[in-house]
C-alpha cells in the first residue's frame, strides 16, 4: 500500500464539503423562512420600568390613596389602569378597573412627577370607599392586544388590614 499516494488524492474530498454546504444552506433558509411563515419573527412591547410611590389617607367616611410616578419610563395613561380588590364601598357598588385617561382624566404622557388620587368618586358608585383592606394595583397593558398575558402589574398596594 502506497501512503504517500493515499495522503494526496483528495479527489472525492470537494463533492462532500459541497453536498454538505447546499444542506447547511437549505436548513438555515428552511427555519428563518419558517419563523417568519408562523409569525414566530413578531415583537411586542416590552412593559416600562418604572418606580411608584403611595400615599394612604384614611379620614372619616372616605380612604383616598395617591400614587405618584416617582421615576422610570414615561407611558401612555390610556395604557395604565387601576383595580382595587377588596375596598368596600358603604353607599354604592365597587366598579374596578379603572382607566387613567378615560376615568381619571389623564390626557398626556405619564411620566415622573404625574400622580393620581385614587377615591371613592371615581371607584364607586357613591363617593365613600374603604380601602383598609383593599388591594391596588396599577397594571400596564399592550396597545396591540386584548389579552392579558400582555400586561404588567406596576405596583401592588395592600391596605393595612389587608
Amino acid at each position: 500500500m502506497e501512503i504517500k499516494r493515499l495522503f494526496a488524492d483528495e479527489g472525492a474530498v470537494s463533492p462532500v464539503i459541497g453536498v454538505i454546504l447546499m444542506v447547511a444552506v437549505t436548513v438555515i433558509l428552511s427555519a428563518v423562512i419558517g419563523t417568519f411563515a408562523l409569525g414566530l419573527g413578531t415583537t411586542q412591547d416590552t412593559a416600562p420600568q418604572s418606580t411608584w410611590g403611595t400615599d394612604y389617607s384614611s379620614g372619616g367616611s372616605s380612604d383616598t390613596l395617591t400614587l405618584s410616578h416617582e421615576s422610570g419610563d414615561p407611558m401612555e395613561a390610556d395604557r395604565l389602569s387601576v383595580a382595587a380588590a377588596g375596598a368596600t364601598c358603604p353607599s354604592g357598588s365597587l366598579d374596578s378597573p379603572k382607566n387613567l385617561a378615560s376615568d381619571y382624566g389623564l390626557t398626556s404622557s405619564v411620566s415622573a412627577g404625574t400622580s393620581v388620587t385614587v377615591d371613592g368618586s371615581e371607584l364607586c358608585t357613591g363617593s365613600d370607599i374603604d380601602l383598609s383592606a383593599a388591594t391596588v394595583r396599577l397594571v400596564w397593558e399592550d396597545e396591540d392586544t386584548d389579552d392579558q398575558a400582555d400586561s404588567a402589574t406596576l405596583l401592588v398596594w395592600e391596605g393595612p388590614d389587608a
